[in-house]
């Protein structure tokens, strides 16, 4: 059996600021969010943005999506075991961060950990211990871990 043909056009559809013929890459700052996300934001915005874990009912439903629907929500998106295997956070930079203070006690010499490039500033505060960093590639041309030692 054939899979059907990813149509390119239809995906493009649903993300409102390329109807522009510009295209936003993805970056530090944020990336584009397709419609159905920007239904879910404004959704939230206007009916339920107050105050988490409040005991009134507009709090307790906050309190329902943010904390308890959006983990399992994501946990089936990403085919995780559990919602406790789900991190929401500002950026993927401060999560990474926050991944290596938390695992920084545990450290031993000789530890390695393979991240994106981009991402190697949030280690850098981990000299308590010598750690081998090893950058992984970002373009499929380049075969190689870059190393970057204590």
């Amino acid at each position: 059996m054939v899979a059907p043909a990813f149509d390119v056009q239809k995906a493009r559809s649903q993300f409102p600021s390329l109807a522009s013929g510009y295209i936003f890459a993805d970056n530090a700052g944020g990336s584009q969010a397709a419609q159905q996300v920007i239904e879910r934001i404004t959704d939230y915005f206007i009916n339920s943005n107050v105050q988490l874990g409040a005991d009134y009912s507009f709090g307790q439903l906050a309190t329902q999506r943010v904390l308890i629907d959006a983990p399992k929500e994501a946990a089936r998106l990403f085919n995780a075991a559990s919602p406790d295997e789900i991190v929401f956070g500002s950026s993927s930079t401060l999560n990474l961060e926050n991944l290596a203070r938390g695992l920084e006690p545990n450290m031993k010499e000789g530890d390695e950990f393979i991240i994106t490039g981009e991402h190697e500033g949030s280690w850098r505060f981990v000299d308590s211990t010598c750690i081998l960093l090893k950058l992984t590639p970002l373009h499929s041309q380049q075969r190689s871990l870059e190393e970057v030692g204590c």
